[in-house]
């Protein structure tokens, strides 16, 4: 390393380890009696604990005795020696060794505890002799040994307190010359170094960590280091050790960087099985500069590519000289296992990577993959299948890796056009299979850390081994040309080299054979991981941050030679790394990155379609279709933003193509993928890319951009239109299969025709709808999801009336219910009800006058309204008698399902072809009532005057009989204000004789012609009044004239016939009176004239008679028993309260602004105080979300949007906001008035971040409870969806996601990492929060619909209010008491 390149390495003097003893110029016999008596006394000294025998005293008191003893115990533990005095010689220097700890053994000799020292030292060359291979002791045995002195050794360099800087030098010394010594030779089986390998090692390591938190080692050792993990890289133990040690100093390093609150790696999870633990002594600069050196010690790991640098060492030149079978060191056996330790090596250095960003992973199954995108390769232990050796081309040391067989080529197809695909060789299509071993990779549990440091930190320290890793055997790694002769690194059976081969000569056979471990594709795991750790690292690019262009172009080109099938396959290994990996590439403000695009679409047309030529089956697995399909999902706004905008390929091969040209491919992979998906997850992300990707294109479409029908699939590439990426590019809003056909046929059909909104909306709809009756249906979750799909594509309001598209959709819908009524009562639930709800109102989303008109269509839809309200049809399919409506037992499947099928019926009948009405989309009934119509009529009339009946089956009707002040017209008039479940209507009626035409027409003449008066007066003729005719008295008397009675004689009661007689004396004074009055008059005769219009009626019951609701005649006459009058001076009090009911469902969202680093609530509420300093998006995108309504709302800082069955609130509140708890929604109404389920109110969020991370800090909850106050406290935050917005600088949004955990959260038509455009931000939104409302009612059995709750008030008010009067008060003004009448 060029760190230590000043500093002479401290290598040869390992070499001179070993001391040797003068008891070795005697014979072995001698030698042998001297140490067995030296040593057990010695021996027996330390069991003791140094106390002598009686008579025997001690005789290890000088130096020189000590001395004299340690000649002896050296020759003790050579070779040469006695093997049975071995174990006593080791004992003895173990024990000995503890004079270096503050409280030695006992039965030491006094001089070594007194300076430890000065034997210390002299005591690790002996023992250095018991590491050396021996042939008198079983390796077994003999490992024994080794562990007892390297136990001995580090428990001293752990408890001494303080050694000399001398001792550490000798202990770090003999360490690194017994690894050496044993390790750095190649791999043998059972030898003493494979069983020691990595117990030495690991105590290298950990004493190593400790001399470097108590005595920093020297350059010279730490390049002597260096230098021995470079030559002992052919070990996998040594990639182990390094690894546990790395895991132990990031442990020990991360807190010291960043804080005790940021996350460090857990051992048990991911790449962290075991660590080395740090010591706590370790000052902060010695951690750095310790975990920086460690990190750097075995080199490069690319270099364990090339089996020809590794084997350089001396040990494997004698290896190879005197070996039969070894023609050249790079082919010995043990270095088949490179491929797997570049694997581990490489893991670390992503295992490194990943805990600088704060991820935290977790090894999983590949059953039950998660959808985060950080996937890493799990450690493999055993080698995949190899393919056919290989030879070099030379006889020189570094070997060719060029297969002998050429197979066909076959590069990607284009599978929306093109329809001859060609098939894989059977052989080919086995060896690519057998290539790919099955993945068990680590997912990430968390994201990235906002304290994480920058990603171009990352890459200086990591990224240039990743970045030559990540091309290992591509054509990019081999121009580079650094290790010489680029040979041993071609890839077997590519580019140009394959035919080269092919044409060697005869004599070029005899060269050396490549091992079949040494393949370049056994590298591709290694290569994966790579890649993936580069992914991740690129992606966690934070907003504002700059990644160095140098860095950009070389992730760029790793990817591109990923991606590249130069011999008509890709490498399943290193693809699906990067797809795992590369979710979030095209949602960040990369620069160039748009340059993948042709690479990763066809790479996405690999995996995404069926039966793909050259498609590995590790393909199929749905967490890499997952993937795939996120990154289509971020693709799709791009043709439809950039439009005509060239894209720069990377190979300068392809003709340049414009953004809008790759429309029909992403399109089609879409349709192809929703068509052959299995997986509900998958399904889920394809249904929301339809919807976004469907408004998106209506809404340019709406616009007429130019450069849309240019650039879109035209030639022109240049016609770029900059209106596209204008900031105030926002859409807003005003207010205003059964014969069989294939959904892929019609795809085929129309797919020279996606320019059309409307066709690729109902080509998707009706794709959706096959999908959905053949195979989801029995699926509640994806049903559901699918239905919510469906109700987005028909609020687009971009299906073809009345055309055989729509036709066929509402016909599945249809079925969708009946099947689902139809199923036996086990399988009825909560869920399946709640699915038929959906379905109910994902149909009333789609019936439009012109399919109304259809008779057949209007059939089947009337058919499933009478199976959801009575739970059964008229017309039966099994051959049963045709049963009336009336005549039916009414038995709904559920009471929500009956409410859902009486709302469609009301769509149906009252709101197709009449919504929205003269009042907008803001009302759905009249804003008049008692009051206003009252103050019309003027002061004499007011609310008691109306007329107050109800029907029991909860309609409630208001009649005034006054001509609302129209006196030039004067009519019967009637003013009816009807209140149902449905909401609040009024209606005027006038009786008329003619209508208003007919009646200007035929006016009375202005001079009728009467006769003029008589001048001369006439006597006056008096006559008498008489009864009959004056013939009369001249008819005879007979008895039958006498059958009628006079008074007197019928009379029983004396006292009424004297009030006859009383009426009939007051009677005639009145006339008398009366005539005498005449009499005093003028003589004068008056003109005769017309007597003035009436002006006073009681019409109200003509009006009831001709609604049926009352009759006078015959046997029911009277009110019939549905009809009942109501007390009109209290009623009104209560109609008060049931007009502040909302008809339809009421949702409010919040919208927010977060200025980069705000994390509290006050601060963000603060930021919508003024509009004046946001950003310059900011107010077209709430102006996208919908219209003020002044009438409705008050003021600028809300939007509202509503349909025929819902209505949104869009409030943007400031830090004095207070909730406006309006009865409609509040659920205390509710409970006041008797009504069993509360209604439910989602409480959603949508957030616009300047920073992108800022929503890890997001103060959801605080905000939560000061937006919701009204809500219960368990409820708040718990169902809160908060909605993040960032734009992006492309101009495009990206969106971020965060929901309450339930199995419904995640679903259409908006998720977790859209990337959406201005147009079609406000469309998907709303539907989003509609989504979310809809999803939270239909979790609630007990929430009660608009409809019921108004539905219960009315019958209540009906129960309290009843009225005891008889029809005889229509007869009569309505404030008359009944005392009053005269009978």
């Amino acid at each position: 390393m060029k760190m230590y390149s000043e500093w002479a390495s401290m290598s040869p003097k390992t070499e001179t380890l070993g001391a040797d003893s003068i008891l070795s110029k005697f014979s072995n016999q001698v030698s042998s009696e001297v140490v067995a008596q030296v040593a057990k006394q010695l021996y027996n000294a330390i069991l003791t604990g140094g106390k002598s025998s009686p008579g025997e005293e001690r005789q290890v008191k000088t130096h020189q005795d000590v001395v004299w003893c340690m000649e002896v115990l050296n020759q003790g533990l050579d070779s040469s020696s006695d093997p049975g005095h071995v174990k006593d010689c080791v004992w003895i220097y173990c024990d000995w060794l503890t004079s270096l700890l503050p409280i030695p053994k006992a039965g030491i000799p006094s001089v070594v505890v007194q300076d430890p020292v000065r034997y210390g030292p002299l005591i690790l060359k002996g023992l250095f002799k018991i590491f050396s291979p021996r042939k008198d002791l079983a390796p077994e045995k003999q490992a024994v040994f080794c562990h007892r002195v390297l136990r001995t050794i580090q428990t001293v360099a752990a408890e001494s307190v303080s050694l000399a800087s001398s001792v550490w030098h000798s202990v770090l010394m003999f360490l690194l010359a017994i690894c050496d010594s044993l390790l750095s030779p190649p791999c043998q089986p059972d030898d003493l170094g494979g069983q020691m390998c990595e117990r030495l090692l690991s105590a290298l390591f950990e004493v190593w960590l400790l001399a470097c938190a108590k005595s920093f080692p020297s350059p010279p050792q730490w390049k002597t280091l260096n230098e021995l993990c470079q030559k002992l890289r052919h070990r996998p133990e040594l990639i182990d050790v390094w690894n546990r040690c790395i895991v132990g100093l990031i442990r020990k390093l991360l807190p010291n960087l960043y804080g005790p609150d940021f996350p460090v790696p857990t051992p048990g999870t991911g790449n962290v099985d075991q660590q080395i633990i740090v010591s706590a002594q370790m000052s902060e600069d010695s951690l750095i500069q310790s975990w920086y050196r460690i990190l750097h010690c075995i080199g490069n790991p690319c270099d364990l590519v090339q089996p020809s640098l590794i084997a350089q060492t001396q040990t494997f030149l004698q290896y190879a000289f005197l070996s039969q079978e070894v023609v050249e060191p790079s082919q010995h056996p043990c270095l088949s296992a490179l491929p797997r330790i570049f694997l581990k090596a490489i893991r670390t250095v992503a295992f490194v990577s990943d805990s600088f960003l704060g991820l935290k992973t977790s090894q999983i199954d590949s059953k039950s993959f998660s959808n985060s995108g950080v996937v890493t390769t799990k450690d493999i232990t055993t080698l995949p299948p190899v393919r056919r050796p290989t030879k070099s081309f030379s006889g020189m040391p570094s070997p060719s890796f060029t297969s002998t067989r050429v197979p066909p080529s076959s590069p990607l197809l284009n599978f929306i056009t093109s329809n001859n695909q060609q098939s894989t060789s059977p052989r080919l299509e086995h060896e690519i299979g057998s290539q790919a071993p099955e993945f068990k990779p680590t997912v990430a549990l968390t994201l990235h850390h906002p304290l994480r440091p920058k990603c171009a930190t990352l890459l200086h320290l990591v990224g240039e081994w990743l970045f030559e890793a990540a091309i290992v055997g591509c054509a990019a790694h081999l121009s580079s040309n650094k290790y010489g002769s680029t040979g041993n690194l071609r890839r077997p059976g590519s580019s140009n080299d394959r035919r080269v081969f092919m044409q060697t000569s005869a004599s070029e056979s005899d060269t050396p054979v490549t091992p079949p471990g040494l393949v370049i594709e056994r590298f591709d795991l290694g290569r994966a991981e790579a890649l993936g750790a580069l992914c991740r690292i690129v992606c966690s690019k934070k907003t504002g941050e700059e990644i160095p262009s140098v860095y950009l172009a070389r992730f760029c080109l790793a990817v591109q030679q990923a991606l590249k099938s130069s011999e008509g396959r890709n490498s399943p290994e290193v693809v699906s790394c990067f797809l795992l990996n590369a979710a979030d590439l095209f949602r960040l403000d990369l620069d160039g990155i748009n340059m993948l695009l042709s690479p990763v679409i066809d790479t996405l047309e690999l995996i995404l379609y069926p039966n793909s030529p050259n498609k590995s089956s590790s393909f199929n697995s749905p967490e890499i279709r997952r993937s795939c399909i996120q990154i289509l999902i971020s693709l799709l706004p791009l043709p439809l933003h950039f439009q005509g905008l060239p894209v720069r390929d990377m190979s300068h091969t392809l003709q340049s193509r414009s953004f809008g040209q790759y429309w029909k491919k992403l399109w089609a992979l879409i349709c192809a993928s929703i068509l052959n998906e299995v997986d509900w997850n998958n399904i889920l992300l394809l249904l929301g890319a339809i919807f976004s990707s469907s408004a998106d294109f209506q809404a340019l479409e709406q616009r007429g951009a130019p450069a849309f029908s240019v650039g879109m699939f035209g030639a022109d590439s240049d016609s770029y239109s900059n209106h596209s990426l204008s900031t105030t590019d926002y859409s807003i809003p005003e207010e205003p299969s059964e014969n069989g056909d294939s959904p892929m046929s019609s795809i085929q059909t129309h797919s020279g025709s996606y320019d059309s909104a409307g066709l690729v909306a109902m080509v998707a709809a009706t794709t959706i709808c096959q999908r959905l009756i053949s195979a989801w249906k029995t699926e509640v979750t994806v049903t559901v999801a699918v239905l919510e799909t469906l109700d987005g594509l028909a609020r687009l309001s971009i299906h073809k009336k009345g055309s055989s598209e729509a036709q066929k959709v509402v016909k599945s819908l249809c079925e969708l219910i009946i099947w689902q009524c139809s199923r036996p009562p086990p399988a009825h639930s909560k869920d399946l009800h709640s699915a038929i709800v959906a379905a109910f109102q994902c149909l009333g989303s789609w019936l439009s006058p012109a399919l109304l008109n259809e008779p057949e269509c209007l059939s089947v839809v009337l058919e499933v309204i009478e199976l959801g309200i009575s739970g059964s049809t008229s017309h039966s399919s099994t051959g049963q008698p045709q049963v009336f409506k009336h005549e039916k037992l009414c038995k709904p499947v559920s009471l929500r399902v009956r409410d859902a099928a009486e709302t469609l019926l009301y769509i149906v009948v009252e709101l197709v072809d009449y919504f929205p009405s003269v009042l907008g989309a803001s009302h759905i009934g009249s804003l008049l009532n008692e009051e206003t119509l009252a103050a019309r009529c003027g002061s004499s009339v007011s609310p008691k005057d109306f007329r107050y009946f109800a029907t029991e089956s909860g309609t409630i009707l208001s009649l005034l009989e006054e001509p609302l002040g129209n006196h030039q017209d004067p009519q019967p008039t009637v003013t009816l204000v009807l209140r149902n479940p449905r909401g609040r209507f009024v209606w005027t009626m006038q009786h008329r004789q003619l209508s208003r035409h007919s009646s200007a027409l035929r006016g009375p003449p202005p001079n009728p012609g009467l006769p003029l008066p008589l001048t001369n007066d006439l006597p006056p003729i008096e006559t008498t009044p008489r009864c009959f005719p004056e013939v009369c008295d001249l008819a005879p008397e007979f008895l039958v004239d006498k059958s009628i009675p006079s008074c007197e004689t019928v009379v029983q009661d004396i006292e009424d016939f004297d009030i006859l007689n009383r009426l009939v004396e007051q009677q005639t004074l009145y006339e008398k009176h009366e005539i005498e009055r005449r009499a005093l008059e003028s003589n004068e005769r008056k003109q005769c004239q017309p007597p003035l219009p009436c002006t006073d009626f009681q019409a109200a019951r003509l009006i009831l008679s001709h609604l049926g609701m009352v009759t006078f005649s015959g046997k029911s006459e009277g009110l019939p028993e549905e009809i009942v009058p109501l007390d009109s001076e209290e009623v009104f009090v209560d109609l008060n309260q049931i007009d502040s009911f909302a008809c339809r469902n009421v949702d409010t969202a919040f919208l927010l602004y977060v200025r980069t680093g705000q994390s509290t609530s006050q601060e963000i509420l603060g930021n919508l105080n003024s509009f004046d300093s946001l950003d310059e998006q900011f107010l077209p995108f709430v102006n996208s979300l919908g219209w003020k309504n002044k009438s409705k709302l008050g003021d600028k800082r809300t939007r509202y949007w509503a349909d025929a069955t819902y209505e949104l609130k869009f409030v943007l509140p400031d830090d004095s906001y207070q909730e406006l708890v309006e009865s409609s929604i509040d659920s205390s109404t509710s409970s006041k008035s008797g009504t069993s389920g509360t209604p439910v109110e989602s409480q959603t969020l949508i957030v616009w971040l300047e920073c992108f991370e800022d929503s890890l800090n997001f103060p959801t909850g605080s905000l939560i409870r000061r937006l919701y106050s009204s809500h219960p406290v368990s409820e708040v935050s718990t169902n809160a969806t908060v909605i993040f917005i960032h734009p992006l600088r492309s101009g495009l949004l990206r969106i971020k996601l965060v929901g309450p955990s339930s199995k419904w959260a995640t679903a259409p038509p908006l998720l977790d990492g859209h990337i959406l455009s201005k147009r079609a931000v406000g469309t998907v939104l709303r539907q989003a929060v509609l989504h979310n409302a809809r999803k939270r009612r239909l979790l609630f059995d007990n929430h009660q619909s608009p409809f019921a709750r108004r539905k219960q008030k009315l019958l209540e008010i009906l129960s309290r209010h009843r009225s005891p009067f008889v029809h005889t008060s229509l007869f009569h003004h309505p404030n008359t008491k009944k005392e009053d009448i005269i009978i």
